[in-house]
C-alpha cells in the first residue's frame, strides 16, 4: 500500500471514529449513560456494531472518548466566544457571559458531561480524565485572564489561576441549579451577581499583593 493510500485509510478511519462519537453523544443525550448500549450507539451513528467495536474495544473506552470530545468542544467554544477586553473587570464580565451563553445553548450535552464525569470518577483507570477535564476548563479562563493581565499588570499568574477557579466554581454551581430547577430570569440575575463577586475577588487579590509589596522594607543599594 502506498503512503497516500495509507493516509486515505487513516483519514477514513478517523472520520468513522468521529461519526461514532457524535452518534454516541446523540444516543446518550436521549437515553443516558446507564441505559444506552453500544447497539444503540451504533444504530445512532449509522455503523455496524462490529465497526464500532473495531474502533472502541468496549463501551467504557467509547464513553471516555466521548468525554474527551466534549472537553475539547467546550474549551474551543469558550475560547471562540470570548473577545478582547481592556481590563480584568471587563474580561471577567465577558468570559462569564460568554460561558453562560454556551452552556445554556447546550444543556443536554452538559447533562451528558456530568454523567460521564461521574462515570470516570468511579473507574480507577479513568479518574485522571475527570481531573483533566477540570484542569482544561480552569486553563481556558486562566489563559483569557492572563492575556489581559499581561497588558494591564492587574493580576499575576497565581492570581489569574485563583480567579479562574472562582469563576468555574460559580458557573458550575449555577449550571447545576438551572438543570435542576430551570429559571432563566433567576439564572441571568445570578450570573450578573457572580460577575460582580468575581470582580471584587480579583480586585481584592490585586490590592492585597500591592499592600504586601508596599509594606516590604526598602533595600539599600
Amino acid at each position: 500500500m502506498t503512503t497516500a493510500a495509507r493516509e486515505q485509510v487513516g483519514a477514513k478511519g478517523e472520520r468513522t471514529r468521529r461519526q461514532i462519537i457524535v452518534g454516541a453523544l446523540q444516543a446518550l443525550a436521549t437515553g443516558g449513560v446507564a441505559a444506552t448500549t453500544t447497539r444503540d450507539i451504533a444504530a445512532g451513528a449509522g455503523v455496524r456494531l462490529a465497526t464500532l467495536h473495531y474502533h472502541f474495544e468496549s463501551k467504557s473506552a467509547l464513553l471516555l472518548a466521548v468525554l474527551e470530545h466534549l472537553i475539547d468542544e467546550t474549551t474551543t467554544a469558550l475560547r471562540e466566544e470570548t473577545g478582547d477586553t481592556a481590563d480584568i473587570a471587563s474580561c471577567i464580565r465577558g468570559s462569564l457571559r460568554a460561558g453562560w451563553r454556551y452552556l445554556t445553548r447546550t444543556l443536554e450535552l452538559q447533562i451528558v458531561q456530568y454523567e460521564l464525569t461521574l462515570y470516570a470518577l468511579r473507574r480507577d483507570d479513568a479518574v485522571g480524565l475527570a481531573g483533566y477535564q477540570y484542569d482544561a476548563y480552569i486553563k481556558v479562563y486562566q489563559d483569557i485572564l492572563q492575556g489581559v493581565a499581561g497588558r494591564t499588570g492587574e493580576l499575576d499568574a497565581a492570581e489569574c489561576a485563583d480567579v479562574a477557579r472562582f469563576m468555574l466554581a460559580g458557573i458550575d454551581g449555577l449550571l447545576l441549579q438551572e438543570l435542576a430547577k430551570p429559571n432563566r430570569t433567576r439564572s441571568s440575575h445570578a450570573i450578573e451577581t457572580l460577575i460582580a463577586a468575581t470582580q471584587v475577588f480579583a480586585s481584592g487579590l490585586s490590592n492585597n499583593r500591592k499592600a504586601r509589596k508596599a509594606r516590604r522594607p526598602a533595600t539599600r543599594g
